[in-house]
């Protein structure tokens, strides 16, 4: 039987500063726009995906927004917050509580990209940053590892995707 939703495809989570970082310093749209298109496409065929939270947070830098305003692209990308988000926001946060720096405000977003990514079994989160090996300063890498869930880069994105340009 033909879906159109194959319930076996992976879905992304993507950090904020993941977008920032492809779309402002690795991958600029103006010398990579067939990228772009392809990220497009993820969006809407519902396979690259921000919480609410983090999609508020991305929304903060003007381009990224001006982008996602021109393609239309907030209801397939931007996920509202449920029961079962919280709950995997405090799953996240009782087993790494700083991984929200509350002395800078910063990282306030990054248990979401994690709870999101564990609220089904296919979804793989995308962020730029290295684990850290420590409970003290933990990284998204660092819970991803804890909760068994992929996490990849940008460039792995590229690869698993296939996509050639």
């Amino acid at each position: 039987m033909n879906s159109l939703f194959n319930h076996d495809q992976v879905i992304y989570s993507i950090d904020t500063s993941a977008l920032i970082a492809a779309f402002h310093e690795r991958y600029p749209i103006e010398n990579f726009p067939s990228l772009w298109r392809e990220i497009e496409a993820l969006i809407r065929n519902g396979r690259l995906k921000m919480s609410q939270i983090v999609f508020e947070e991305a929304m903060r830098d003007t381009e990224i927004k001006q982008w996602c305003d021109e393609n239309q692209l907030k209801s397939d990308f931007q996920v509202a917050i449920d029961e079962l988000v919280q709950e995997k926001v405090s799953d996240v946060l009782s087993e790494f509580p700083r991984l929200v720096d509350n002395r800078t405000g910063k990282s306030g977003a990054d248990p979401w990209v994690v709870a999101l990514a564990l609220t089904d079994e296919n979804y793989i989160v995308l962020t730029e940053e290295n684990p850290t090996d420590s409970k003290n300063r933990p990284k998204i890498p660092d819970a991803c590892a804890y909760f068994n869930l992929q996490c990849l880069k940008i460039v792995d994105l590229i690869e698993k995707e296939n996509w050639i340009f």
